[in-house]
């Protein structure tokens, strides 16, 4: 079979209308859940609900078949079992159908005769010129149209935004948009793509890589159907926009796990970083990392170099934060006796002494009234002397006056702010809020670092494709 031409992701994204071939008024079954999800979220565009057996589900007119239905489609959601899937495939291409999203198991993941009916599947869709999702899968998140079958249980707040992410699990396009969101991700777009039987995760590297909503890419991969082609895609898309990737099946008892869950053959892990290192590609080492890393790159400056200042408001933070900054390979400077000069007389007689006021900058403990204002000015003090600034503090990011006075010093020096937290429970509305409008903020100051180090990174693989020779 060739492979068709890329097709208008716009209609995935941002369907007219949406039909669920295996409708249910039962919202404990997929049929339900997912019509329902679309109903919760005030979904703008029209719902076809299907199935012989009802009249009207859920307020809705329920039709027979696709076949039955006046209206164009840009969606259709297949929750019916497997065996039944060809001939509602066949239904899609005679409606013209523009996508379908089959949320079905069992098949090319469950051996020859699954794989068999997944090719007669993906045959029967591309004669008739329907890209489909999936099979295996949980289909899509997409705040700019109202659709979201991933957590359909879950009200998680449509707010466009600027990443993206695909991954061959619904677990992990769930974890994504549930706790993504909590840590301040927002979403141009999340897919669940399963078998990846047609579309694949290059094909969604290729139209995010080109769209200018999208800053910042994530995908979780367990295997390639084309690796050829998803190198030459990702060595392009690398060079406008970080792409993070977490690979499954990095041991030979994940490697063998990949083939029984999506049908995919693991490949070699060495070859999988070799070719992270020659694209530019950046790796997690576990979707947390993933995530905390989503959030770094929604930054919108990255370091010049790699002088990291610590500016820590207790000392046992600023430890563990050297240590993590000497395996990201940061370089931690001294200040010069300038800026240590203005930052010891401007913290005279507001915090308690200290025997380091250079590099970390220990404030030991600062006044719970006086802290945002001292942090700000400390941060104005330091940050022309280094690369990228990381305060480690013990609240107020869930005050926008903070948040403000952080972004204009990073907008003002050109400088990434990253905050850890020193008590993080307390802070997850502050941590997610902060992340959300472009300033880094972590639980744990080791994980901050490591980002750091990746943006860091990041920037060193940009400036030597753009250096000359």
């Amino acid at each position: 079979m060739t492979i068709p031409s890329t097709p208008d992701f716009k209609y995935l994204f941002e369907p007219r209308s949406v039909a669920f071939v295996g409708a249910s008024s039962n919202i404990m079954k997929s049929g339900g859940m997912f019509m329902n999800s679309l109903l919760k979220d005030n979904y703008a565009g029209t719902i076809y609900p299907v199935n012989p057996k009802e009249q009207e589900i859920m307020g809705l007119k329920c039709y027979p078949s696709l076949s039955d239905i006046g209206g164009d489609i840009d969606l259709a959601v297949l929750v019916i079992p497997a065996p039944s899937i060809l001939s509602a495939v066949e239904e899609c291409a005679l409606k013209k159908v523009k996508f379908a999203i089959v949320h079905s198991a069992g098949f090319g993941e469950t051996g020859a005769e699954g794989k068999e009916m997944e090719r007669k599947m993906v045959e029967t869709a591309r004669a008739g010129g329907v890209r489909l999702i999936g099979p295996n899968c949980m289909g899509i998140f997409s705040p700019r149209g109202r659709v979201n079958t991933i957590l359909p249980h879950v009200r998680v707040p449509q707010i466009p935004g600027g990443v993206a992410f695909v991954g061959q699990s619904g677990w992990s396009a769930e974890v994504t948009v549930q706790f993504g969101t909590i840590r301040g991700l927002r979403f141009s777009g999340v897919v669940s793509i399963g078998n990846q039987s047609d579309i694949r995760v290059e094909d969604l590297i290729e139209y995010w890589g080109n769209d200018p909503d999208t800053k910042v890419i994530a995908t979780y991969i367990e295997g390639l159907k084309d690796a050829k082609r998803f190198v030459e895609i990702a060595r392009k898309v690398c060079l406008r926009k970080p792409i993070i990737v977490l690979k499954g099946g990095r041991s030979e008892l994940g490697a063998k796990s990949t083939a029984s869950h999506t049908g995919s053959l693991a490949g070699s892990y060495d070859v999988f970083q070799a070719m992270c290192k020659q694209t530019g590609i950046i790796e997690a080492n576990s979707l947390d990392d993933l995530i905390d890393l989503a959030v770094a790159f929604s930054c919108p400056v990255l370091p010049a170099g790699n002088r990291l200042c610590i500016l820590a408001d207790a000392g046992g933070t600023a430890v563990v934060s050297l240590d993590a900054g000497v395996k990201a390979g940061l370089e931690v400077p001294v200040l010069s006796a300038d800026v240590e000069r203005r930052v010891s007389g401007y913290l005279a007689n507001k915090v308690p002494l200290s025997s380091n006021r250079n590099n970390p900058v220990d404030l030991v403990w600062t006044p719970i009234f006086e802290a945002p204002v001292i942090y700000s000015n400390c941060l104005e003090i330091i940050l022309p002397e280094v690369d990228v600034c990381m305060l480690v503090a013990y609240g107020f990011l869930v005050d926008p006056q903070f948040r403000n006075i952080l972004a204009e010093l990073r907008n003002r020096f050109k400088k990434p702010i990253v905050v850890a937290m020193g008590n993080p429970s307390d802070q997850l509305e502050g941590i997610g809020l902060a992340a959300s409008e472009g300033t880094p903020a972590y639980m744990m100051p080791d994980n901050a670092v490591r980002c750091i180090g990746a943006m860091v990174k990041r920037a060193e693989f940009l400036q030597k494709i753009q250096s000359p020779g």
